[in-house]
């Protein structure tokens, strides 16, 4: 209807102004194809009618017949074949690829079911924001979301969206067994992750001048995930009427399996699979996985009917930058903050294994002082390693101590951290029995202070137990690390295929109009 009356008012414009001007100096003029949509969807009777009444300078006809294409986006859902793949990666992706394309309003998101969360403040409720029947709009208040929602909302500056709206359904611990003793009901748990969607929907095509666009939906885990409480992504995708995104790992038969897993959900609840995203894929292996894999899907997911499989919307190679923990992840780990050295607390570090097993940016210290300090000496300039101790090593800890103050007063760069550990290495896991270190050099790790060394305590940890923690974390996305959060979007945005993406989750219908003209 809008493209419909800037196109009427185009042609009474252009027809008034044909009007006045003498024959011999018209010339024909094509409205601007932002007005049609389709400048080719005109009829062509209708082309070759106003071609003719030029030639005859002929007065304007007083109707036109037109077509207008209209396109419907559907809500593009993301989910993983497991946990910890790389699904909040492409989601980070999909959301920095269309701010830039249709424009941040226009873009919005959702986790309709966390896990995660953290409290923060909302803004009142926005004019378009649909509201239960008797309900006055509340004014700003805390809001308990999922982390994801404060990562994506602050990152790409979505303030047109609402926390509340953007992480509907939240599954603390006790939720499962509420919902099952039935003091959640299953209705209203639905009812309120759809309100949340058609608030965002609402949110961004009211300032949608482009004609689209587009709201995407991350999942948790695989396709299941939540379904003890009724609210499986396979569900909740379906309940939107969204289309699926499935990500899986690099492989073939592995991960082909997971993904036949993931897809008899998305059949059984009749979810359309809009495309699959391999991702952490071995650079060598990188063109073997995209052939076979593609053969493989469309192998065994065409239709009976000859209905097409979907298609691999992109191979992301491994970035093991990415897989690196942050000393925020550490703290995370083991339930503490840096005593020193808090400015650092998004520097990464590769605390992986080379060739021969043996970690490359973390140390656990069992030698004597004198070794440690030859060790640390040796350390080229602006290398990076977590060193893991006792608490009963004050030996260690000050010689760490005395190598950054050396290393400060020639301008060397120092980013090593040291991992003081107060655990007992009993070899039967027990943590509990806890040793402090001595108060004095507490105190002056302390005096260093956020610019200093990066030191962290795990209480309750032996050495080896820490080592082992740091060594199988999984690095989340942080709000506050928007450094790894632009590799990622910078990474991953390459190797998927949007075009092809935004041609599998929409539609297109063609509107006839008949548009009046004022001779």
């Amino acid at each position: 209807a809008r493209n419909c009356a800037m196109m009427q008012r185009f042609i009474h414009a252009a027809s008034k102004t044909a009007a006045s001007t003498p024959a011999s100096r018209r010339r024909r003029v094509r409205p601007p194809i932002s007005l049609l949509g389709n400048y080719a969807s005109l009829s062509s009777s209708t082309s070759s009618a106003a071609a003719e009444s030029n030639n005859q300078h002929d007065p304007p006809p007083t109707s036109i017949k037109s077509t207008i294409v209209q396109r419907h986006q559907r809500p593009i859902y993301v989910a993983a074949t497991r946990q910890h793949v790389g699904k909040t990666s492409v989601s980070l992706a999909l959301i920095s690829h269309f701010t830039k394309r249709l424009g941040t309003a226009n873009v919005g998101y959702m986790k309709a079911v966390g896990q995660q969360s953290l409290q923060v403040w909302d803004e009142p409720h926005l004019p378009q924001t649909i509201i239960n029947e008797g309900e006055q709009p509340k004014e700003g208040q805390y809001v308990t979301i999922d982390k994801d929602v404060k990562l994506v909302r602050d990152h790409f500056r979505l303030n047109h969206l609402q926390y509340a709206d953007m992480s509907p359904i939240l599954i603390p611990r006790g939720y499962t067994k509420s919902y099952l003793d039935g003091e959640i009901d299953h209705q209203d748990q639905l009812a309120d992750i759809r309100r949340a969607y058609l608030n965002i929907v609402k949110s961004t095509s009211s300032s949608c001048n482009s004609g689209r666009s587009i709201t995407i939906c991350e999942g948790t885990g695989h396709a299941g995930v939540g379904s003890v409480v009724g609210a499986g992504n396979a569900r909740v995708a379906a309940e939107l009427g969204a289309d699926m995104i499935l990500v899986a790992n690099g492989g073939l038969g592995k991960a082909f399996d997971e993904l036949e897993l993931n897809r008899s959900l998305c059949l059984q609840y009749g979810v359309n699979i809009a495309g699959v995203i391999i991702n952490k894929v071995q650079p060598d292996k990188f063109d073997q996985t995209r052939k076979y894999l593609t053969k493989a899907i469309q192998q065994m997911w065409t239709g009976p009917n000859g209905e097409p499989a979907p298609p691999i919307l992109g191979v992301v190679p491994d970035r093991p930058y990415l897989g690196c923990p942050a000393l925020a992840d550490v703290e995370s780990t083991f339930g503490t903050t840096l005593i020193s050295g808090s400015d650092h607390r998004y520097r990464h570090y590769d605390v992986g294994s080379n060739l021969q097993g043996r970690s490359i940016g973390m140390t656990m210290v069992t030698t004597d002082l004198a070794a440690f300090l030859r060790s640390m000496s040796r350390q080229p300039e602006g290398s990076r390693t977590i060193f893991i101790c006792h608490a009963t090593r004050d030996d260690v800890i000050l010689g760490f101590l005395g190598e950054y103050r050396r290393r400060v007063r020639r301008n060397i760069p120092f980013e090593s951290a040291l991992v003081i550990c107060t655990g007992c290495d009993d070899g039967v896991g027990d943590l509990s029995n806890g040793i402090n270190f001595c108060s004095e050099v507490s105190e002056m790790i302390k005096d260093t202070g956020s610019a200093g060394p990066a030191v962290l305590v795990a209480s309750g940890y032996s050495p080896a137990e820490a080592a082992k923690q740091i060594r199988t974390m999984t690095p989340k996305f942080n709000a506050s690390d928007a450094r790894r959060v632009s590799r990622a979007t910078e990474h991953y945005e390459p190797y998927i295929d949007f075009d092809l993406l935004l041609e599998q989750t929409s539609s297109v219908t063609e509107v006839k109009a008949v548009v009046g003209v004022t001779a």
